[in-house]
């Protein structure tokens, strides 16, 4: 699977319980684009139901493309009929980036179970933002080791004032 999270999207399946699985990833590299099945969420999600896409027949296989694949461009909400300035402008987004409408707007159609999202662990995390918080957590550490420098040096100090007496 990919590793570049800030490129990468997720194609969850929901069954008709309502039970949702990761079946696939979706990446762009430098306006190529890549599908590739997550094999263990395909087999999860087989057992309620679930079939490889027409256009994406093979679980094991990595596909690309050098724009966004049919099936899902057609998964953009201003496909053939909205201005795309209105649509930016809906879903927040500065710059045209069909990925970032389609995570922003989660490609959903009345006909399919299927939905475009942004990366998350099994905790609820946020893949995209996980250097940030790994980041924050050593900050916030090495804060707590600092203070805790400074408690056991007081404590140190006054020991010392203690065997002086």
């Amino acid at each position: 699977m990919t590793s570049k999270v800030e490129n990468m999207i997720w194609l969850v399946w929901k069954n008709d319980e309502g039970k949702s699985f990761k079946i696939g990833e979706l990446s762009k590299e430098t306006e190529k684009y890549y599908f590739e099945y997550d094999t263990e969420g395909v087999k999860k999600a087989e057992a309620y139901g679930f079939t490889p896409l027409p256009y994406f027949p093979k679980v094991d296989a990595k596909y690309f493309r050098e724009g966004l694949f049919r099936s899902f461009l057609k998964r953009l909400p201003m496909h053939g009929k909205r201005e795309i300035t209105s649509v930016l402008k809906e879903y927040e987004i500065e710059k045209y980036d069909d990925l970032e409408l389609l995570k922003k707007s989660g490609g959903k159609m009345p006909t399919d179970s299927f939905e475009f999202t942004a990366p998350f662990s099994v905790d609820g995390i946020d893949l995209a933002k996980e250097d940030n918080t790994v980041d924050e957590e050593k900050n916030r550490l090495a804060e707590k080791d600092d203070v805790l420098a400074k408690k056991d040096e007081t404590i140190y100090d006054k020991s010392n004032d203690l065997d002086d007496k």
